[in-house]
This record gives C-alpha cells, sequence and structure tokens, in this order.
C-alpha cells in the first residue's frame, strides 16, 4: 500500500467535517422556524456545547439563559447566564440523573422568555437520565448490557429508555412554561431518524404494556426482575403522560448522515477516484456491513481506474468478550480479512464522525491488505480478537487506529474501502 493511498482515505473520510458549518444550519434553521424574541436554551448530548455556542452568535442578546449537559468537562462557562452539567456516557452514572433532575427544574422556573429552544444530539439519553420509579440506575445499566449483548439496534434501547423515563418520550415537554418551544436536532439514528434521537426527548411516546414487554424479549430478558420494573415504570409514566402539554412544539433538524455522505463522496470525486455510494442509512450487524462494503471489489475488473466505496450509518456490534474496542475499530479489524494479499492497493477503515469510537481519543481504525499478514507476524490472532471484541488492542499494536477527539458533531461513522489504480 501507498502512503498516499492512505493520505487520501483519511482526507476523504474527513472532508464533511470542512464542508458543513454549524452556525450557518443552526440560522437556517432558526431562520425557518420564525423565532422571535428572547429565549432559554437547553443543549444536551455529546455536541450539546458546540451547538450552544454556535447558537449564542447567532442569537446574541436574545438568549436569556442557558442550560447545557455535556460528557465532559471542564464544568464551568465564562459566560454568567450558561450552567453546566457533566453527565455520563455510554453509560448514564450520578452526574446523568443530576442531569435529568436539573432540566426540570430548569424549565419549570418563572421565565420572560418567549421560547424554549432545546438543541438535541446523540448521547442525550445516557447524559441525562430520570428514570420513573422503580427503575434505578443499576437497572438502566442491565438494559444496555442486555441491547448490547442481543444485537439490537439503537432505536429498541432509546424505546426501553423512554418508556421507563420521566423526561424522555416527550415527557419533558409537560414542563416547559414558554409560550413557545424549539427542538433542533443532529440526528445520529439511521434506522428510525430524528424520531429517535435522545431517546425521543421531544416527541410523545406513550407505549402500552404489551409493546414494552415485546420490546425486552426482542432484547432476550423479558422474564428477569429488572424487566418487570421497566413494565411497572412505563405504565406509572403514564400519569405523566396524561398531562397537557401548555407550549406550542416544533422539531426540526439541522443535520443529518445523508449530508456526510454527499461531502465524502464529493471529496473522493475531486481526487480522482470512482464513487461508490452504500446508502447514508447503514446499519445491522457489522458482519452484513463488511459483506455490503466488499461486494464492489469482487466486481471490480470492469474498473481499471482507482475507486471508492463510501457509506455512512452506524453497525450493531454484539459484545461478546471482555476487549476494548468499538463500532469502527471492530469494522476495520474484519475488512483485513476481506482484503488479505489483494492484488491492488486497497485500504478500508471507519470513523466516527463525533471524534469517540467509544474508546477516548481514538476515532476509528483502518487496514489494508496486508494487515491480516502483519498481524499474524505479530502473534495477533485474528479470530480471537473478533471473538474477544478487542480490535483497539490488535489495531493499537499495528499502529493502526485514527486518533480522534470533540468535533462538535455527532453524525454517526464513516465507513470506506479505497482502492488503487490497476
Amino acid at each position: 500500500m501507498t502512503t498516499d493511498l492512505l493520505n487520501d482515505a483519511l482526507a476523504i473520510s474527513d472532508a464533511w467535517s470542512s464542508e458543513l458549518n454549524l452556525r450557518d444550519v443552526l440560522e437556517e434553521q432558526l431562520r425557518a422556524s420564525g423565532v422571535l424574541g428572547v429565549v432559554d436554551v437547553v443543549a444536551v448530548g455529546k455536541a450539546a456545547r458546540e451547538m450552544a455556542s454556535a447558537l449564542h452568535v447567532v442569537l446574541g442578546e436574545r438568549v436569556q439563559r442557558q442550560l447545557i449537559i455535556v460528557d465532559e468537562g471542564p464544568a464551568f462557562s465564562l459566560q454568567s447566564d450558561v450552567e453546566l452539567v457533566i453527565g455520563d456516557h455510554p453509560l448514564p452514572g450520578l452526574g446523568s440523573l443530576m442531569a435529568g433532575e436539573r432540566l426540570v427544574e430548569f424549565l419549570e422556573q418563572p421565565t420572560t422568555a418567549e421560547c424554549t429552544i432545546f438543541l438535541v444530539s446523540g448521547g442525550a439519553s445516557s447524559l441525562c437520565a430520570f428514570p420513573e420509579s422503580p427503575v434505578t440506575l443499576d437497572d438502566l445499566h442491565e438494559l444496555f448490557k442486555a441491547v448490547l449483548a442481543s444485537g439490537a439496534d439503537i432505536t429498541t434501547l432509546n424505546q426501553l429508555r423512554a418508556a421507563s423515563s420521566r423526561i424522555a418520550g416527550g415527557a419533558i415537554l409537560r414542563s416547559v412554561r414558554t409560550p413557545r418551544s424549539l427542538a433542533l436536532i443532529m440526528v445520529d439514528n439511521v434506522v428510525s431518524g430524528e424520531r429517535w434521537v435522545a431517546s425521543g426527548l421531544t416527541f410523545d411516546y406513550t407505549p402500552a404494556r404489551g409493546e414494552v414487554a415485546t420490546l425486552l424479549e426482542m432484547v432476550g430478558r423479558g422474564t428477569e426482575r429488572w424487566a418487570e420494573k421497566i413494565l411497572e415504570a412505563s405504565e406509572r409514566r403514564g400519569a405523566v403522560m396524561s398531562g397537557p402539554v401548555e407550549t406550542v412544539h416544533e422539531n426540526r433538524v439541522i443535520a443529518a448522515p445523508s449530508q456526510v455522505l454527499s461531502a465524502v463522496s464529493k471529496e473522493a470525486t475531486r481526487r480522482g477516484y470512482q464513487v461508490i455510494e452504500v446508502g447514508a442509512s447503514l446499519h445491522g450487524d457489522v458482519r452484513d456491513v463488511v459483506a455490503l462494503m466488499a461486494q464492489p471489489l469482487s466486481s471490480e475488473t470492469a474498473r481499471w481506474g482507482p475507486f471508492c466505496v463510501v457509506g455512512v450509518g452506524e453497525v450493531t456490534l454484539r459484545v461478546r468478550g471482555s476487549g476494548t474496542g468499538g463500532r469502527c475499530q471492530d469494522f476495520a479489524w474484519r475488512m483485513a480479512e476481506v482484503l488479505d494479499g489483494h492484488h491492488r492497493d486497497v485500504v478500508a477503515l471507519a470513523r466516527a464522525t463525533d471524534g469517540r469510537d467509544y474508546v477516548k481519543g481514538i476515532a476509528g481504525g483502518w487496514v489494508d491488505a496486508t494487515t491480516w499478514r502483519r498481524a499474524r507476524e505479530h502473534g495477533i490472532n485474528w479470530s480471537a480478537v473478533v471473538e474477544t471484541s478487542d480490535s483497539f488492542s490488535a489495531l493499537r499494536d499495528l499502529g493502526q487506529l485514527i486518533t480522534g477527539g470533540r468535533t462538535g458533531w455527532n453524525l454517526c461513522d464513516v465507513y470506506l474501502v479505497v482502492v488503487g489504480a490497476s
């Protein structure tokens, strides 16, 4: 593999970050919604800090109060009107419970604002939690582990979270005291779109007991004691949902994975690659996505020039062992078997648009046609890595991780295969 090919692959996969402008997309949606006057702002999710900052640039002194719930510090702000709360991710913790309680208190305080603006991005379900009794923090952890073990998708997890929450699934709208409210949503759910980002924070969801029971069966834990607690919580939550919503609410999407795909494809074309798009809604088991991305490689004889296979989405990873890794790293590692000994220069990679593929500081990983062989030379067993879900350790030892950090976005993952000229 040439260094130029790897550099192209890395640049193509990151092209969306310079193509999208957060301030511009927020301003466009605000203008379309016709929000006027003074506003209160609630920002929650992995991109909350950056979304709130961009909104403040757009609205200036029209922003009266701000509550920002994020996943990492510092837990202070230079602006006197901004309150920061640090939640926990990917599992909710005590900080998440404090964030959930503070969210309700913030909204129920008297205010002269004319509109409450919710800035919602992925990760909010863990960062800001307020479970309905008798569900506890430990029960939420069990739910998360059950979904990971079953291989169920993120929407199933978020539906169960909402069914047992006093804030998710639209319950929080009962606490809004302004005449109008608006949610500006950054979509990271390719299964069901904005409706289930942040466990449907600003979308009403009141499932019947039978629907919740079916969801619990889908994660393989329908008969356990904590499952009964979730069912009981969903019934108690019904009293909250029966209350009136006094605000006039609107939900709007500011950015979605399709915009990432468009920017990445544009950059690949600019660099001289024929582009093969496999869509902006990739989901399902990681093995199926690997097979989909590999298909064009088997019919490459008609393509003598360089080409690029690209998709955006979020794979489902069934965690089997006690290793360390993430969705992007696991995808890359599995692609090493597909590319082994390929007769053309080829690189496959995946990277998270939020800059964090489960492991802090790591955005994803890459492999090429020599990775399988190099792994053997280093004493790394490819199958053992898959079985123990330890892709991070393997890619780290081979020097094939993609470093990352906060990007201010959360628009799923980019999957890429770049093939050099024949």
